[in-house]
């Protein structure tokens, strides 16, 4: 069976708390904490009361999806619990009784060095304590003790299909499912199954949620199963169902129908496990996860590195023009600068030292220490061609703003060396278990594209990804071949394990809309990635078990 890895629907993760030297906020002489934690203005979870201690190591840990494409803004609050009752007995307001927060995306913990994170707990300007993050995919073990156990309705399943329509001529329809939660007459997409090729009664891979992820706004799922073509997909059914139908009537079919409201199959529930809250869990252990998943190699000490090609040729207007695409204003961020904050932070996050290197291309630098005369295809944005590094999105950005002004738009545009650089790159990096990304920002049409395949083609015998990104109003349909994923087969004479490792999108195709394709772009490294463990049969590594507590320093 051929199985198209799919977009990362989410995968649960446990998420591991501790604080130390925690300030007195109260008047009691021996405090009790808590801690909670929130996303925007939603809560997630909290912990258990820690009594007695200004270093608290939380038992219970604070569940939640976890999607690689999503920055997933997370705020920790330690609450101080006496300060909290008291202020409830007397009405006063409960912001009294937060002791520190601590603001940090997902992304960055589960990117941290055994995603393990120490950060400062801050009120106000004043830094309060400590809080000591651990992100892991196992979730409470307890053996011959009692413990406060999940406050969420967890909940694994898995989905198939029976006798679903078929709307291909030649072969069989390739289905998938989308599932969405209700929210009145809006639908929210929760989870996205793999495509199934040539197939009408598919078995979808198992996917783990929540009661509180699917039944947010109301007791109902709508569930679209399509058939996958690179084109657009077409819907072969729908189908609306109540979480109680499965849940409490243990129902497990539901018919499928067309737009015009015809047989188009059924959906079927083929496995199911239900999670409660308990108020007390007496040697329960949970087994490791047995799928192994980008996660595995995440949390077993697999890094991503970045690096940066920013274009610079004439095509983008000087500066001075009110068009100019590399126009630096200090209240609103360019093209260039969105993509780098928005798609470079997201793989940033995931390497340890956060150190990027970043170069032009198609403009003739006037930078201290890096001066040419003519046009050059590949040079430090910093000027400093033994240090090509920045640190991490604002050193970018700084040094961008500082270049900007010092380069002489020129051409043509030329990405093999680029490229070069981002295969010695790479091959460094494959020797440290880490992934290196190349993201080409350009505004027009390449004009090297023999030599830029070539190197494409030794990357992607390597732990590699290249993301072109088209900035700007220009037609990038010559471009949108090398979002093909077959396009390096074409062009190579051994096709053999040949790597679909580049996507090319453009702001045009968002709508300028720079969230929306950040977590379209970042969604297909996790399957690049994958893809070449599974070409090079490469084992996550094991990673040992670190206490919280051995983490402070």
């Amino acid at each position: 069976m051929d199985i198209i890895i799919p977009q990362s629907p989410g995968q649960m993760v446990y998420m591991y708390i501790s604080a130390r030297k925690l300030l007195n906020i109260g008047n009691s002489a021996i405090q009790d904490f808590r801690c909670r934690v929130y996303s925007k203005e939603d809560f997630i979870g909290e912990t258990e009361v820690c009594k007695s201690t200004v270093d608290p190591d939380f038992k219970q840990p604070i569940p939640i999806l976890y999607k690689f494409n999503k920055r997933q803004k997370l705020v920790f609050q330690i609450i101080d619990a006496d300060q909290e009752l008291s202020s409830q007995l007397v009405n006063q307001n409960a912001s009294t009784s937060i002791v520190g927060i601590c603001k940090q995306p997902l992304s960055k913990l589960m990117g941290a060095k055994n995603s393990i994170s120490q950060l400062n707990l801050m009120r106000g300007d004043q830094v309060v304590g400590n809080i000591i993050i651990h992100v892991s995919r196992k979730g409470p073990q307890i053996i011959g003790q009692k413990q406060q156990g999940p406050k969420v309705t967890e909940i694994k399943w898995r989905w198939g299909g029976v006798k679903l329509l078929d709307l291909d001529f030649f072969s069989k329809s390739d289905p998938y499912a989308k599932f969405y939660r209700v929210n009145g007459q809006q639908t929210e997409l929760i989870h996205k199954t793999e495509v199934i090729k040539n197939n009408l009664n598919p078995n979808w891979m198992s996917w783990e949620t929540t009661e509180n992820e699917i039944c947010k706004f109301s007791r109902n799922l709508f569930v679209e199963v399509k058939d996958y073509d690179r084109l657009g997909s077409e819907l072969i059914g729908h189908v609306t169902i109540n979480y109680d139908e499965i849940k409490i009537n243990k129902r497990t079919e539901f018919p499928l129908l067309t737009t015009k409201g015809k047989n188009a199959g059924t959906l079927k529930l083929l496995e199911l496990v239900i999670i409660e809250p308990q108020e007390e869990q007496v040697e329960i252990v949970q087994e490791e996860p047995k799928e192994i998943t980008f996660l595995d190699y995440l949390m077993g000490g697999w890094q991503m590195s970045l690096q940066i090609g920013i274009d610079f040729t004439f095509s983008n207007q000087p500066i001075t023009k009110p068009d100019s695409l590399h126009k630096v204003d200090p209240h609103k961020l360019n093209y260039y600068q969105q993509a780098i904050k928005e798609i470079g932070g997201g793989i940033i996050a995931y390497d340890y030292d956060k150190q990027v290197p970043v170069y032009g291309f198609g403009g003739t630098p006037k930078l201290p220490n890096y001066t040419k005369n003519t046009m050059d295809d590949c040079f430090p944005l910093n000027g400093n061609k033994d240090n090509p590094f920045c640190n991490d999105v604002q050193g970018i950005l700084q040094a961008y703003t500082e270049a900007v002004p010092k380069i002489v738009f020129s051409g043509p545009t030329f990405i093999a060396n680029v490229l070069k650089k981002a295969l010695e790159f790479g091959q460094e990096n494959a020797k440290n278990n880490t992934y290196t990304v190349s993201m080409i920002l350009t505004d027009g049409q390449i004009e090297d594209q023999d030599d830029a395949i070539k190197v494409l083609l030794e990357c992607q015998s390597l732990p590699m990804s290249i993301i072109i990104i088209g900035v700007g109003d220009e037609n990038f349909k010559y471009m949108k071949q090398f979002d093909d994923p077959k396009f390096l087969k074409k062009h190579s004479k051994n096709d053999v394990n040949i790597r679909d490792i580049i996507q090319f999108v453009s702001f045009q195709d968002y709508k300028n809309d720079i969230e929306q394709m950040s977590s379209a772009v970042l969604d297909q490294l996790p399957r690049q990635f994958m893809d070449y463990m599974h070409i090079n049969n490469i084992q996550p590594i094991k990673m040992q078990s670190v206490h919280l507590s051995q983490a402070y320093k």
